[in-house]
């Protein structure tokens, strides 16, 4: 093999590498996995905020039981001294009945607030057990997603290791000059400096070569630019 047919063999592999780092670094579990890390941290915030609402409704409870326990412990009070024959002023007597109305409407209405306040305390309990399953089956995911990138990633960078040590192979079949150039020549035309030519005609620019062009790449060591695009040309 000649050392244009290796350095074009090198051309499509290092073509092949681009390509494989290019797909490794925009692989779409990085993307995915910056998502799901949002949506964990999400959902441990939603579970913290439950538990701080949780809290704060279980001390209020605890507030609202104790004051619905004096309430009805003043309540019995009244009520006791109402018929204990103590009380012998009608006045006195209108006084502690009103009280009596007055503190049990209050007592009711604590009772009320009270079961309206367990009924949220239960809802925050609902709310804190699906936050909770919503962020263990989030993370869940994401420890899925990072075997599977992790695989992914693993089975590129051995691809990627390989052709590299394949290139090393290549480049040193090729002499120091001919690599020059072709290292030179590679940006301008992204990365294909090189081109077959099929039929007479360069696989870069699509045009045909002249006779003169023909004749000279019959000559194996002969390096020939394509004299359209400057391509060196590499007989098929």
């Amino acid at each position: 093999m000649g050392e244009l047919a290796t350095l074009y063999d090198l051309q499509q592999l290092e073509l092949e590498l681009d390509r494989l780092k290019k797909t490794l670094k925009e692989l779409p579990v990085y993307s995915e996995f910056k998502k799901l890390q949002s949506e964990v941290a999400d959902a441990k915030e939603a579970i913290g905020w439950t538990e701080t609402k949780l809290n704060e409704q279980r001390k209020r409870i605890k507030r609202m039981e104790m004051d619905a326990e004096k309430v009805q412990q003043e309540s019995k009070e009244v009520q006791a001294k109402l018929y204990s024959g103590a009380v012998r002023s009608s006045k006195e007597l209108e006084q502690l009945e009103s009280k009596g109305k007055a503190l049990l409407r209050e007592k009711d209405k604590a009772e009320e607030t009270l079961l309206l306040a367990m009924e949220a305390y239960e809802e925050l309990e609902t709310a804190i057990t699906t936050a909770k399953n919503n962020h263990n089956a989030i993370n869940q995911k994401l420890r899925e997603l990072q075997q599977q990138g992790n695989k992914e990633i693993k089975g590129l960078k051995d691809r990627i290791q390989h052709c590299q040590a394949a290139r090393d192979q290549l480049r040193e079949q090729i002499g120091s000059v001919l690599l020059e150039s072709y290292g030179e020549m590679r940006p301008r035309f992204h990365g294909r400096p090189l081109a077959r030519v099929v039929a007479g005609i360069c696989g870069g620019c699509r045009v045909s070569i002249s006779s003169n062009l023909t004749n000279r790449l019959c000559n194996p060591e002969a390096v020939v630019t394509c004299e359209n695009c400057g391509r060196m040309l590499v007989p098929s």
